[in-house]
This record gives structure tokens, C-alpha cells and sequence, in this order.
């Protein structure tokens, strides 16, 4: 093959060959020439690679331009089982087909009515998240319940798309690396069951929240006897196990006896807590250091939503699916 010219000084023979093997780049001549630059009248380096016949030229084209061209490889790759490598990256089982060190957690976000948005697998490096996969999830609804709160209606579709991260950190959006799935829902069942996980899921958020707000406004403190936290939790078992057969049946059939439950009931007063935003705490007389890092906790654990309302209002807010 014919030999490729760079203009490189700062590589030394031996250790770019060294490079090349590294990163599995196969050439068949590599040489250093001094040439005269007749119009500087200077010498200039010269770099001159004779590729093989294997050779990809674009990757050792970025190679010798300083880029690395692992980084422009998968992450997925580098961490499958060897049997699967000439698989299409798409096809690739990233749940069943990874080496047997390799282990990948996830972060999920939801929308504001419990259903899964987005999920990004990774794995840890250095106590360093390195992202894997990102699966981005579309939904519609039932076009006949757009007229009730978004926890209450029913599933029409889910559109999946699992796209890859790069070694570079970089998320490849190509068509031909992307998978996209999509799933209609055409019984009762199937609408029930996709129902009953994402409400499941918003008792599950706005337990996290009340908890963390009542800790957070001092509503439940330690002590000798137990913590703040444990205490926060109690009061949410207790509050479950009032209105036990209304979560129920919420949850299940998107019923709405719930929210009026909790809107007139007595006995969790708590609940009747306003929840201050910055401005508020600082005309109530806290200084503007300790309003910032009121506000600083509840940015750090979104409960933003919850400002300027009583944690009631929020609570049902929130069973709606109207609210973070």
C-alpha cells in the first residue's frame, strides 16, 4: 500500500510503534524523515507509515492526530464476553452477556405521573459512574381519559429507544446504533398492570418526599428514643395503614376516593405544614445563610415542587401525577 505522510515531531520511533501495538493498530513501515522545506529553508520531521493491508486508515488517521481510537469505540464492547463481540451492538444482551466481573446499576428518572422516562446503565470505574446505555421511554394515553389527571389514565403506548455511550463519554445518537421498540396496549390487563407500577411508583416518590421535607422543617427531630427519620417513616406507615384500602385501589384502578381522604382528614396534622421557599424563611426572620441552605437541601433533593404549599396540597398534587 502506499505510504501515508504526517507532519509529526513530537513522536519518537520506537514509541509510536509501541502505541500502535497498544492499540492494536497493524502497519507495516514506520520511518522518520528530515526534508528540506524549500521555502523556510528549514528541515522539517516527517512522518512516513506504510499501512497494511488490515489497516483501518481512518482509525490510524485519528490515531496519529492525538485521538485515541478507543475513544471512539463503545463502552458496551469493552465489557461483553468475547463469544458476543461480532454481534451487531444492538443485539448485544447487556443484562445476560457481559463478562462475569462486570456489573451495571442504573439511574432512573421518572415522570410526573410515575412512569419511567429515562434509565441510564453504568458501571463504576474509580468510584466514577461511566455510562453504558441510555434507554429514553415516550408513552400516550388512551385518547378518551385526557380529561383526567395524568395518574389516572390509561396507557395506549410505549415507544423504548436504547441508544450507546462512547468511550469518550459521548452518547452515539446514529440510526444505525439505535434500537427503538414500540408496544401497543390492547387489553384491559395490560392497561391495569402498567397502571398499577407507575402509581405504585408515585407512593413510593412522595413517600420519599414527605419524609424528607418533615426531617428537613424539624416536623420530626431525633432524640434520645429514635431519629428524625425513623420517626418521619412511622408516621407515613401510619398514615398508609389509615387509609389502607384507598391506597389500594388507587394504586390498582386509579380511583379517586383517595385524594379526598387525605384532603379531609383530621389526624395527621402535620400534613398542614406550609412549606417555605428562601424569600418566605428570610421575612420570617431566618438570616439569608440559613435560608440558603434550607433551599440548597431542597434543590439537592427536588422538592422544589413543594414550596409555597402545604405538604397536603403537595401529597395530593402529587398522587395526580401533577407535580415532581
Amino acid at each position: 500500500m502506499e505510504k501515508i505522510i504526517y507532519k509529526k515531531e513530537d513522536l519518537d520511533l520506537v514509541d509510536l510503534d509501541k502505541l500502535l501495538q497498544e492499540a492494536n493498530i497493524v502497519v507495516d513501515d514506520i520511518e522518520f524523515v528530515d526534508i528540506l522545506n524549500t521555502t523556510t529553508d528549514k528541515y522539517e520531521t516527517t512522518l512516513f507509515i506504510t499501512p497494511n493491508a488490515s489497516t483501518d486508515v481512518t482509525i490510524l488517521n485519528a490515531f496519529i492526530n492525538g485521538i485515541d481510537p478507543k475513544s471512539k469505540e463503545h463502552v458496551l464492547r469493552d465489557l461483553c464476553v468475547d463469544s458476543v463481540l461480532d454481534k451487531e451492538l444492538t443485539a448485544i444482551n447487556y443484562k445476560t452477556e457481559l463478562k462475569s466481573e462486570v456489573r451495571l446499576d442504573t439511574d432512573v428518572t421518572l415522570t410526573n405521573d410515575g412512569l419511567i422516562n429515562e434509565t441510564v446503565y453504568y458501571y463504576e470505574k474509580d468510584s466514577v459512574k461511566v455510562p453504558v446505555i441510555k434507554i429514553k421511554e415516550g408513552y400516550k394515553y388512551q385518547t378518551t381519559d385526557l380529561s383526567l389527571n395524568p395518574a389516572e389514565r390509561g396507557m395506549y403506548s410505549q415507544e423504548k429507544t436504547w441508544q450507546y455511550y462512547l468511550n469518550d463519554g459521548t452518547l452515539d445518537t446514529s440510526e444505525e446504533n439505535t434500537k427503538v421498540k414500540l408496544k401497543v396496549y390492547k387489553t384491559n390487563r395490560q392497561i391495569l398492570a402498567v397502571g398499577l407500577n407507575r402509581r405504585t411508583n408515585l407512593v413510593a416518590r412522595v413517600s420519599t418526599c414527605l419524609a424528607s421535607i418533615g426531617v428537613l422543617m424539624s416536623l420530626f427531630k431525633d432524640d434520645e428514643v429514635s431519629t428524625g427519620k425513623k420517626k418521619a417513616y412511622d408516621a407515613l406507615r401510619n398514615l398508609s395503614r389509615e387509609f389502607s384500602t384507598d391506597f389500594t385501589e388507587y394504586k390498582s384502578y386509579a380511583t379517586t376516593n383517595l385524594y379526598d381522604a387525605i384532603e379531609n382528614d383530621k389526624i395527621f396534622t402535620w400534613l398542614d405544614s406550609p412549606v417555605p421557599t428562601k424569600e418566605q424563611l428570610v421575612a420570617a426572620g431566618k438570616t439569608a445563610a440559613e435560608a440558603a441552605t434550607f433551599q440548597g437541601y431542597v434543590d439537592a433533593l427536588e422538592l422544589n415542587d413543594m414550596q409555597n404549599k402545604t405538604i397536603r396540597t403537595y401529597f395530593i398534587e402529587k398522587l395526580k401525577g401533577l407535580v415532581k
